[in-house]
């Protein structure tokens, strides 16, 4: 994963519960912050646990970086800590964990294209480092890093065409992936299936008249390639966006979003299966065909839309609706497969200033990005033909984002499912079988360490909520604390803070 820089007003999860289950927050951690401390990134580990790490101050040499890294375990104690020192001359890129393994991505802090990489990896079991220096004699502008066993991918663009080169760890002979150079084609998402062990590479194209379409294209740990297949939708029809879904060796899925010929919005979800003689079927679903898309409204605002649908299909007319859609994970329930979007819009607002050149002054007026406002998130079952099954949405308020980050992920127990994100101090959640809501949205606060805790600050541009292991969850946060009748604790403090989540 590259290291992107991001903003955060708030974020949105999603996971299982029975009819019967409550939310529970089992174990909390809390790390003290001074004032001039870096905040931690924070990558889950699955069942080894989390790891956190930071670039700190280096008061022992001036011409490295030193940099924090914090292994806590699954019931939140803290397992280890040691600091690892790298040359003032690299920048950190990325990170990445697979296999028990920890890697940092670096590049040397100059604007050449060519610059060389540097990848420090750390065995969580033992602390020990290796490190793997990469001289480059290509330019390309970096934008992916993923890790396969012993096989390191980086993707991005060289010559404005999209690529991706592998290094099998401490080999410094680069292999170029093939398949990929082509103008008319960007790299959509890069994607480790641990199962199968192989690399699945998602790329948007062109078509000859100028409508989109999807590539996968699959590559074995060592780079070869193992699949290539393009979509081929009606003429009537551009893919915009998609997701691959593990089936097996021999068939493949694709679902995402379908927009009309050559638009940006889309107008509805797609499902595409392919055999593995290659024969594929694309099956398309309008937004107005759905059963409760638009059930996030209010009634008074459903009903009127619903009613505009039913008078136009009675006069024969197609119903347009038009939205952004992200597509996020698909997962699998007893044979059934689950996919999970959200639907967003850019917000401005209007803004003035005063301001002059030479003897002239004046007001001028403009608008200004406030970031990405999420409404409702939208989630459909389909069977392992691509056939749709159910459909169910939840409206998502107060999320607004500056980077289209995933706020909305999904677990599942039995055949309910819960709908859940936080907002400030507060967990609200949802919960749906299928077409019905078995459960309303209900309101949990956030568990503080002492009875008498009292939350004075929230830090809302840092935080996050993450899918852990097994069901669980954590989120973490920076907190400022009062607490003013617990003995032994301070009246104010600072922390930084993780919470193990689940239903139980």
């Amino acid at each position: 994963m590259i290291k992107k820089p991001f903003f955060i007003f708030f974020f949105c999860a999603v996971f299982l519960i029975d009819s019967f289950a409550q939310i529970e927050q089992s174990v909390r951690i809390e790390i003290p912050m001074e004032d001039e401390d870096e905040y931690f990134e924070v990558v889950s580990a699955d069942e080894s646990g989390i790891v956190l790490y930071r670039e700190v101050r280096n008061r022992e040499s001036r011409m490295e970086r030193k940099y924090q890294v914090i292994l806590i375990d699954s019931t939140l104690n803290k397992k280890w800590e040691k600091h690892y020192y790298i040359h003032l001359k690299y920048i950190l890129r990325g990170f990445e964990y697979f296999g028990n393994y920890f890697y940092l991505l670096f590049q040397r802090n100059t604007e050449s294209l060519k610059a060389d990489l540097f990848v420090l990896r750390i065995d969580l079991d033992t602390k020990i480092s290796e490190t793997f220096l990469i001289e480059r004699e290509y330019a390309m502008e970096l934008t992916e890093f993923e890790v396969l066993g012993n096989t390191l991918f980086f993707g991005g663009y060289a010559n404005n065409l999209p690529t991706i080169i592998c290094y099998e760890f401490g080999k410094t002979q680069p292999k170029v992936l093939p398949g990929l150079f082509n103008e008319r084609t960007q790299i959509q998402h890069l994607e480790i299936d641990d199962d199968l062990r192989i690399l699945n590479v998602l790329v948007s194209f062109k078509t000859k008249d100028g409508r989109k379409s999807l590539s996968l294209k699959s590559f074995d740990e060592t780079g070869d390639i193992i699949k290539n297949i393009n979509l081929q939708p009606s003429d009537e029809h551009s893919l915009l966006f998609g997701r691959t879904v593990k089936l097996d060796r021999n068939a493949e899925l694709i679902v995402g979003t379908y927009t009309r010929k050559r638009s940006d919005m889309s107008r509805g979800i797609f499902l595409a299966r392919i055999s593995q003689e290659g024969d594929q079927i694309i099956n398309y679903y309008n937004y107005a065909d759905l059963k409760n898309f638009f059930s996030y409204m209010k009634a008074r605002r459903q009903k009127r839309v619903e009613e505009r649908i039913k008078r136009r299909k009675v006069k024969g007319k197609k119903n347009k609706f038009n939205y952004r859609l992200l597509v996020h994970e698909v997962v699998e329930l007893d044979g059934k497969f689950i996919m999970v979007g959200e639907a967003f819009y850019p917000k401005y607002s209007q803004s003035s200033y005063y301001g002059g050149y030479s003897s002239y002054y004046g007001n001028s007026y403009g608008t200004a990005f406030e970031g990405y406002k999420y409404t409702h998130a939208v989630v459909f079952g389909f069977d392992r033909r691509g056939r749709l099954i159910w459909d169910n949405s939840f409206e998502i308020n107060d999320v607004i984002s500056y980077t289209l980050d995933q706020f909305v992920h999904i677990s599942m127990s039995d055949k309910e499912m819960a709908l859940l994100y936080v907002y400030e101090d507060e967990i609200r959640s949802k919960i749906i079988e299928g077409n019905e809501v078995m459960e309303g949205k209900t309101f949990n606060e956030l568990k503080l360490s002492f009875e008498d805790d009292v939350v004075s600050k929230s830090e809302d541009e840092y935080g996050g909520l993450e899918k852990w292991y097994g069901g669980n969850l954590f989120a973490y946060g920076i907190l400022k604390i009062k607490n003013m009748k617990d003995e032994g604790v301070k009246l104010n403090r600072e922390v930084f803070f993780i919470n193990k989540i689940s239903y139980q």
